[in-house]
């Protein structure tokens, strides 16, 4: 899978992914700081109901990284900070969204700071 940039809890942006399925995109947008949701919207911008099979199966789905399928709340999917996850559109893998942990080091000035090669 190609990189296709990078998902903020932290900011405002609304990352897309066009055309997803049936004309819709897929939207990955932040609610709080420390959760976002993935849902589907029209050519408009507006969101819409997630699709489902013959038979009666959604057609998006969501799994962490234990491969538990993520449930849907007002056809969109929730998922927090520290979640890692996979889309798929019909069973084949849309993208994953890894969560990749950093924390900022922040010290007085007078602490000497070095990395050591492990």
């Amino acid at each position: 899978m190609e990189f296709k940039g990078s998902a903020s809890l932290h900011n405002n942006d609304i990352n897309v992914l066009r055309n997803v399925y049936g004309g819709m995109d897929m939207r990955i947008e932040r609610v709080t700081a420390s959760i976002g949701r993935v849902y589907l919207v029209d050519q408009g911008g507006n969101k819409q109901q997630l699709p489902v099979d013959a038979q009666g199966q959604l057609v998006v789905t969501v799994v962490d990284n234990t491969n538990t399928q993520i449930p849907p709340h007002n056809d969109e999917f929730l998922f927090m900070f520290a979640d890692s996850f996979i889309v798929s559109v019909n069973g084949v893998m849309l993208m994953r969204l890894d969560q990749q942990r950093q924390h900022a080091i922040r010290a007085p000035q007078t602490l000497v700071h070095e990395i050591l090669e492990a």
